[in-house]
C-alpha cells in the first residue's frame, strides 16, 4: 500500500483520541461514521485553531469531511442548554 492511501484510510478510534483528545464515545462513533482520515482530522483541527476561523473572515471554507468533523467537534463543546 503506497504512503497516500494510508494517510486516505478513515482514522481508528486510537488515532482519533490522540488528535482530539478525551472525548466521549458517543462523539467518538460519529467522527469515525465520517470517514475522516488522521489528516482530515488534523486538519479540522488547524481550521478550529486558527485566527482567520476564530474570526470567520475567510472567504472559503472548509469542505468535506473536513467540514463535517468541524461541525462534530464545534456542537460537542457548545454549552447545554438551559433547561
Amino acid at each position: 500500500m503506497e504512503k497516500k492511501e494510508i494517510l486516505a484510510l478513515p482514522a481508528t478510534a486510537m488515532e482519533i483520541r490522540e488528535l482530539v483528545g478525551e472525548l466521549d464515545d458517543t462523539l467518538l462513533l460519529e467522527i469515525q461514521a465520517v470517514g475522516a482520515s488522521r489528516a482530515e482530522i488534523g486538519e479540522a483541527l488547524g481550521w478550529m485553531g486558527s485566527d482567520d476561523y476564530l474570526h470567520r473572515k475567510l472567504q472559503h471554507s472548509a469542505h468535506g469531511r473536513v467540514a463535517q468533523v468541524i461541525e462534530l467537534l464545534e456542537h460537542d463543546s457548545l454549552p447545554p442548554e438551559p433547561r
